[in-house]
């Protein structure tokens, strides 16, 4: 059964392609944003509550994870890989990143991401993307 509302955990590096998610996400009221990080090393401390993530309260599991591809620390890839070594069966992975190369489109494939999504500046196209992630948690229920 579909749910209410999605919480969505945003990874990415850039300071401005968070703002522009983070703007489409607020016209999506299906969408919570639970947190926001920088690298692929922060994204699993969070998801796996350690470090300054212990706190569920203060940083809930999320139901996606919109992931970058190009972080500092630890990419995009190596945290798919990560998590194909965890079991988070509610947890969907959708990679936003800026390159749409065809080998990184498999790779993010292969290592199991939900869904591939070029990013986009413009609000419709941005909209458009939100509302497939939109569908795809619906169906994943």
């Amino acid at each position: 059964m579909a749910k209410e509302t999605y919480t969505v955990l945003l990874a990415d590096d850039s300071e401005d392609d968070r703002l522009l998610l983070r703007r489409a996400l607020r016209k999506k009221p299906r969408f919570a944003l639970v947190g926001e990080v920088y690298d692929g090393e922060a994204v699993i401390a969070w998801l796996a509550g350690q470090g300054d993530y212990k706190d569920r309260e203060k940083f809930p599991f999320p139901d996606v994870l919109m992931l970058d591809l190009k972080m500092p620390r630890m990419t995009g890839h190596e945290v798919l890989a990560w998590l194909q070594t965890r079991t988070f069966s509610n947890l969907r992975v959708v990679v936003v990143s800026g390159s749409f190369l065809p080998r990184d489109i498999a790779r993010s494939r292969e290592l199991g991401a939900d869904a591939y999504f070029k990013k986009e500046a413009q609000e419709e196209q941005q909209y458009a993307m939100l509302s497939d992630i939109e569908e795809l948690l619906d169906h994943a229920c």
